[in-house]
This record gives structure tokens, sequence and C-alpha cells, in this order.
């Protein structure tokens, strides 16, 4: 197939996705602009985390492999342009519910199943004097955290001062702005009018998080009894996160921060967080689909120029970097269309019109 280079690509969002979609423009040498209109973005609360295994399933997830490595690439990448840390490999700790969870996790960790090569049983000795875990816990090692916020910040300052981000709202009725031709959305939930215009249902989930500075000693590695905590250093930790799909406004909850901080001391001995240990609690809409796969290509045919790139879930910097290729391949000619698992003809609803 012959590529095409689009003489100026607008990226709409400066969250996870467009940040991640400006940063592979630059890789691919295309020109382009950021706008936002800075509305809140999930990323603005996004915890980062990444983590090959299903914990509900105990199941490898999507294309595990091949999406990490993509990511730590990508990643990796930026942090030397920008020159941060952003690329944290910690690994995981998951608290057995019950006895027959236990069973199964060890019964794949010791076996020739799909998830084998991510997950291994631990020993009681083998935890942190702090963690509770009266089933047992196991242990994944090739996960860790993305600074999210720095990422988007820094980025968004860079683009700034190359006079590559503008403040600026933009929807599907305002069309392809006529120095550009092509326009990728990035913009998560605030797609969701636009999207559903073609048959096309991204649902936005609620979900909170906080940050609490402690004296407690609970060890250097992320702990997940369903909540996780996620060391970030000098007794600081991350704690989250909820889950509802029931708000469609990112809106902080009271009630919130008790659950987290009474399902954390869950997984601890000795000593509990109380919520006056909180230093920040914040909210975020996350874009999700029906079936957990982004939205990602082109939706209609009399608007050729329009490619979207959202619906990317709680697992955005997992799976980020590959859906920015996938987009942008299809963008520039370089493949016919996106994978089936990500069209949007999965969708019955779907109208390419």
């Amino acid at each position: 197939m012959a590529q095409r280079f689009p003489k100026k690509v607008l990226i709409v969002g400066d969250g996870l996705a467009g940040t991640l979609m400006a940063w592979e423009c630059v890789k691919r040498g295309l020109i382009f602009e950021q706008w936002s209109n800075g509305s809140p973005a999930a990323s603005d609360v996004a915890a980062g985390m990444f983590n090959p295994v299903s914990f509900r399933r105990i199941l490898p997830q999507w294309d595990a492999a091949n999406h990490a490595a993509r990511a730590r690439i990508a990643f990796q990448g930026i942090e030397k342009s920008l020159g941060i840390t952003l690329w944290h490999e910690v690994p995981i700790i998951r608290v057995f519910p019950d006895a027959q969870y236990a069973s199964l996790w060890a019964e794949r960790a010791s076996g020739t199943h799909e998830v084998s090569p991510f997950i291994e049983t631990l020993s009681r000795g083998d935890l942190h004097p702090s963690i509770h875990a009266p089933h047992g816990a196991g242990l994944v090692r090739e996960s860790g955290w993305v600074d999210v916020q720095l990422l988007t910040e820094k980025s968004r300052k860079h683009w700034q001062r190359q006079g590559q981000w503008k403040a600026e709202a933009w929807c599907m009725e305002d069309g392809c702005p006529s120095e550009f031709d092509a326009v990728m959305d990035c913009r998560g939930v605030g797609a969701v009018d636009d999207l559903a215009k073609f048959g096309l249902e991204l649902r936005p989930n609620h979900g909170e998080v906080i940050t609490v500075q402690t004296e407690l000693e609970w060890g250097q590695q992320i702990v997940n009894n369903v909540t996780w905590a996620l060391p970030l250093g000098s007794g600081t930790y991350r704690i989250g996160s909820t889950y509802r799909w029931d708000m469609d406004e990112p809106t902080v909850l009271a009630a919130s921060l008790d659950h987290l901080i009474d399902q954390a001391n869950l997984a601890r001995t000795g000593p509990a967080l109380v919520a006056t240990e909180a230093t920040s609690h914040r909210a975020g809409l996350r874009p999700s689909c029906f079936d957990r796969r982004p939205i990602l290509g082109q939706v209609s045919v009399q608007s050729p120029w329009y490619f979207a790139c959202t619906g990317w879930g709680t697992r955005g910097v997992t799976i980020g970097p590959t859906m920015v290729d996938w987009t942008l391949d299809v963008a520039l000619g370089l493949i016919t269309d996106v994978p089936d698992e990500v069209h949007p003809k999965r969708f019955s609803t779907f109208t390419k019109n």
C-alpha cells in the first residue's frame, strides 16, 4: 500500500491518549497541533499501573506480553526526550480472597496454563511483615506503574513551548479545520456524544483514588486485595480504585475515602491507616466500552478525515502505544483497517454513515 502523509494532524485531547498520539506523530515525522478544552481527563487521576494478569479470573490480559513490550519502548523513549522518569517496574502482591482462589492460582502458576509465565505462589516468609494474607498470596513480577500525571504535564508544557498546543474545544460538527487534513479524536468521555451518532456507545466509568502520607511501613511492592496500594516512596501511597457506572460527572464522594482506607487496611497487619493521613482524593471518568476494548479508526464514510482513538478504560498505559500505532497506521495507509477486536463494526448498533 502507498503511504499517505497528512500535511497536518489535529489531535483533540491532551490526556494519556492525546499525549501518546503526539509523541508517536513526532516519531513518524508528522506535523501536528494538539487542542484541549481543559475539561478533566481520566488521566488526571490514573494510577498508571501495568499488569499482565486479570486477577478476577487469573488469566492473562489481552495480548499482554506484546502490549507491555511496546509500552516499555514508548514510555522509555518519551523519558529520554523529556529528561524525566516515567516507567517504574514494581512487583504486585496479590492477596488471595479465599482457599478456592489460592488453589486455582497455585495450579496455574505451576502448570502450563497461558497465565503461568506471569504468576508465582509465595510462601508466608516471602511476604512483607505488614501484609495480612490468611489464604496466602501470589506474585506478578512484570508489573509496575507509569507516572501519567507527570507525563501529561511535562508533555503539555513541551508542546506549548513548541507552539503546538492550543486551548481550543472541538467536536464533530466543527468538521476538519482547513489547516488540517486529519483529526485524531483522543478526547475520552468527551467523545461520547459524537460517537453515539454512529451507534457507538462509549461508557463513562467513575473511579476515585486517594493518596496518603503515613509513618506505617508497608514495604515497596504493590499490594492488591481488589483495592490496591501503590508505593510512591517516602511513606506516600496511592490507593484505589472505585468503579461505578451510575455517575457521569467526576465527583468526589466522601464515603469513598473511608471505603478505600478500610479496604486497604484489610490487607495489613498492625496499626491501621486512618482517613486523616489522606493528602488528596480525586475522581475521574474512564472511557470504556461494553467489551473493554477501545474504539479505533475511521467511523464515518462521509468524514474520512476523522479517526477515533478512545475507550482505553483502565489499561491505557499498557495498550495505549499499540492503539496509537494501529490508528496512525490506518491514517497513513500502512494498513487498510484496524484489527477486528477494536473495530467499530463489533458494535451491533454501528452505522458507518
